[in-house]
């Protein structure tokens, strides 16, 4: 049996012919096993949120911080947190953004609203950006990570979190959850107060065409983002999450409930492709 200093994070993080798994997969660097990691942390979370008792959900998620402190000492006790280690010999990587991840998981859990697109924002950077940002400095090896690169991370776990939304919209409202800002939903003519009763409602309206347009548009702009082609290169992983997401958010538009699927095939030649474009 492995010992916790040798077990690998759970592969529920990156499970095969995920999204995730295509971009770490096509992200060229010589070793993946610390951006498994990193989702793998991101997974733990997710599952902890998602879970039925709200009050092991927020007790688990208080053991986190405490993990977390032992990952900074260099004494983890959770496989995850022995995977994160090499995180500490990253230049660029700041250990304090897995504290922002387990903020965004406390804003999950408690079903926040939100009120402005400014604050959705903030919510998105805790969620995505924190997470992709230390992606980023990993991928970065040994070199500082540019500020560049920090705004093309950040920008990226933005627009992937809202894909991610606007991809679950009717899971979430089902769940008591809702991410849309009510000023503009009730700019759009769309009382917040239905959408728990008609879920549908959301997903089909102008409102979510006009947000999922913003979002491809964004994603479809990240490529350029990075003009130094060794930094395009390092970041490839994130060329390759931006253009698979934008593919299945192309798919969404068309779909009946807002919600489709990508073929393992399609997920491969976007993967390639756009791995190819930033080699």
């Amino acid at each position: 049996m492995a010992t916790a200093t040798t077990a690998r994070p759970d592969p529920a993080g990156v499970p095969r012919d995920s999204l995730r798994w295509y971009a770490v997969l096509f992200s060229g660097a010589p070793d993946r096993s610390l951006l498994e990691a990193l989702y793998a942390f991101d997974s733990e979370l997710t599952r902890i949120v998602d879970s039925q008792s709200h009050e092991a959900a927020h007790a688990r998620l208080q053991w986190w911080r405490g993990e977390l402190d032992r990952i900074a000492a260099g004494r983890p006790s959770h496989p995850v947190g022995h995977a994160l280690l090499p995180l500490r010999s990253c230049r660029g990587a700041d250990l304090a953004l897995l504290h922002e991840r387990l903020v965004g998981a406390d804003l999950d859990l408690a079903r926040l609203t939100y009120l402005t697109w400014q604050e959705l924002d903030a919510y998105l950077f805790r969620s995505a950006g924190a997470l992709q940002t230390l992606i980023a400095a990993a991928l970065a090896g040994e070199r500082e990570l540019t500020a560049t690169e920090c705004r093309f991370a950040r920008r990226l776990g933005a627009a992937v979190r809202q894909a991610e939304l606007l991809h679950d919209l009717e899971r979430d409202l089902a769940l008591g959850r809702l991410y849309a800002p009510l000023q503009a939903l009730e700019g759009a003519g769309i009382d917040p107060l239905a959408l728990g009763q008609r879920p549908g409602l959301l997903a089909a309206s102008d409102f979510a065409r006009d947000w999922r347009g913003k979002v491809r548009a964004e994603l479809d702009a990240l490529p350029s983002a990075l003009a130094v082609p060794e930094q395009r290169s390092a970041q490839r992983h994130g060329m390759v999450l931006a253009a698979l997401h934008a593919r299945r958010l192309e798919r969404d538009a068309a779909a009946i409930t807002g919600r489709a699927q990508l073929a393992p095939l399609t997920r491969l030649w976007t993967a390639w492709r756009a791995a190819l474009r930033n080699r």
